[in-house]
């Protein structure tokens, strides 16, 4: 008995040939091979850079590209989110990345090269699209987009801006070690110097409140100043490769999980950092997670006092974004991701 071939399409593909210890290339090479033996027409859309790798997919998908497909961890996610998020052009992704938190969120194979290709070709010939939500993270620092809009950018997974947005610029720096072990080196050397920053944050159409004080403001938002370690609007439950950041987030439900962390001594972050890998922080007096639409985040009362330390710039999937003040607000089924029936 043979297989349905799927309906030839015309596919673009980004491989971020570092991804995995270098794994990604052997492994793009691979799904290029496999996607045009099933009849696809398929474009290699990689660049030199990944600036130049998202300028030429924005203008494949500009063009009428059927589908993306990239091959790496969360920074090529991101990528692909840049380029097909509001578009109604479809993502596919073969995680060979070291953190691949969000292809874990969605339920795609990770880090296995055969079940990741296996998985979008199945996709592909049943023709099955997954709506899920995007964030649009807009502030006068973040970095212009190739879409047009400036000082916008989209987010699949979280937007950090605290201690997980230190340890993330910290781990990013570092050439070892790699996986999860990196990310714990940078915490304990970011906790080690750490301060509690001042915040002041807006959220727009509460749907609960975390335990936070909140005040209300014009237009029906609520506010809240104090200061914290941590500040994340998550989209996706986990970042920095299984940290689970905000479990109890869904990429479906139209709201971000806005986690505010206000414990403000070291030993405080140190004790809570452990339970973030199991999510038992939530648990935390200390630690509320607040759901909301969207979310705006600007330096607090404190923030230009002598002897204060400036907000840590802010990232989303892992990726620089610059420093607040920044709003992210989550677009309900932005982004349609290629995920077969069964994976």
């Amino acid at each position: 008995m043979t297989s349905r071939r799927p309906a030839a399409r015309r596919l673009g593909v980004v491989v971020n040939p570092t991804a995995g210890k270098g794994r990604a290339r052997a492994v793009g090479g691979d799904v290029l091979r496999a996607l045009t033996a099933d009849g696809h027409e398929v474009v290699d859309l990689s660049g030199r850079s990944a600036a130049l790798a998202l300028e030429h997919a924005h203008h494949a998908v500009a063009d009428g590209l059927d589908a993306l497909v990239v091959v790496g961890g969360d920074g090529m996610v991101h990528l692909g989110v840049q380029a097909t998020a509001g578009t109604g052009t479809p993502l596919g992704v073969v995680a060979v990345g070291t953190g691949n938190d969000f292809a874990t969120v969605v339920g795609l194979p990770v880090r296995d090269a055969a079940a990741g290709c296996a998985a979008l070709r199945r996709a592909l010939e049943d023709d099955t699209v997954h709506a899920v939500d995007a964030v649009r993270v807009t502030g006068p620092h973040v970095r212009r987009t190739h879409d047009g809009a400036p000082h916008a950018r989209w987010c699949a997974g979280a937007v950090s801006a605290g201690l997980d947005a230190a340890v993330n610029a910290r781990a990013n720096a570092m050439l070892r070690p790699r996986g999860r072990s990196r990310y714990t080196l940078a915490a304990l050397a970011e906790i080690a110097a750490f301060r509690a920053w001042s915040y002041t944050l807006e959220l727009e159409d509460v749907a609960d409140d975390g335990g936070l004080a909140l005040t209300p403001l014009a237009d029906g938002r609520l506010g809240w100043s104090g200061r914290a370690a941590m500040v994340t609007a998550a989209n996706g439950a986990q970042i920095g490769g299984g940290v689970r950041v905000a479990p109890d987030a869904s990429t479906t439900d139209g709201l971000l999980d806005v986690l505010v962390a206000t414990v403000a001594t070291r030993a405080a972050a140190a004790g809570i950092f452990p339970t973030m890998f199991s999510g038992r922080h939530v648990a935390h007096r200390d630690v509320h997670v607040a759901r909301a639409r969207a979310v705006t985040i600007r330096p607090g009362p404190d923030a230009g006092r002598a002897g204060q330390t400036h907000l840590p710039a802010a990232h989303a999937d892992g990726e620089h974004l610059g420093p607040p003040p920044l709003r992210a607000e989550v677009h309900p089924g932005a982004l349609r991701l290629l995920v077969p029936t069964t994976v």
